[in-house]
């Protein structure tokens, strides 16, 4: 600890030893980033337009249906609603968070720890960090949000990704450049 009470910017003067350890930890958070942004638009699309359905469900009725081709359906009398996608389990939201609250946090203590090291000015490290925490907070209510049909909802969850990009971008790109810099 007593290396945060020492003036900031010297991550270029750390032994090579920890500046490796340090890129690929700040490597990897990059390309978990990029994977991050192919799972989004996998699961509810970069417009965001997926996210009712992905939480909530869809529900589609037997005449929808009819006029795509194939075999007719025998189904039952009763059943005027189909479900065409399933609306995400409770346990399945608590275990999502379950796990978020306890790696995000983490994510976030250490970048924020790397990047207090860097040369960035006091008060740009405090928006940064701030924006990451904001952005870490809203991430981990958005699902919540969004399966409860919350206005909004769609919103939160496109702005607490959007955060969580930028500031832990920041938080890794300007470490890894003050290391490596020529």
């Amino acid at each position: 600890m007593q290396d945060f009470t020492r003036p900031s910017g010297r991550l270029r003067a750390l032994p090579w030893g920890a500046r490796v350890v340090y890129s690929i930890f700040l490597a990897f958070t990059l390309l978990g980033m990029v994977l991050t942004v192919v799972l989004t638009d996998n699961m509810v699309g970069l417009d965001m337009s997926g996210v009712t359905t992905y939480y909530e469900g869809e529900t589609s009725s037997v005449e929808d249906l009819k006029g795509y081709g194939g075999p007719d359906l025998l189904l039952p009398p009763d059943a005027e609603k189909l479900a065409a996608f399933e609306p995400m389990p409770h346990r399945k939201l608590l275990e999502i968070t379950h796990f978020h609250l306890f790696s995000m946090p983490v994510y976030l203590l250490i970048l924020s720890h790397i990047f207090m090291l860097s040369r960035a000015r006091t008060a740009s490290k405090g928006v940064w960090i701030g924006l990451g925490s904001i952005g870490t907070a809203l991430h981990i209510a958005a699902p919540w949000l969004a399966a409860t049909g919350s206005a909004g909802s769609v919103a939160v969850y496109a702005l607490s990704g959007a955060g969580l990009m930028v500031s832990y971008g920041i938080m890794s790109a300007v470490p890894l450049w003050e290391m490596w810099r020529p």
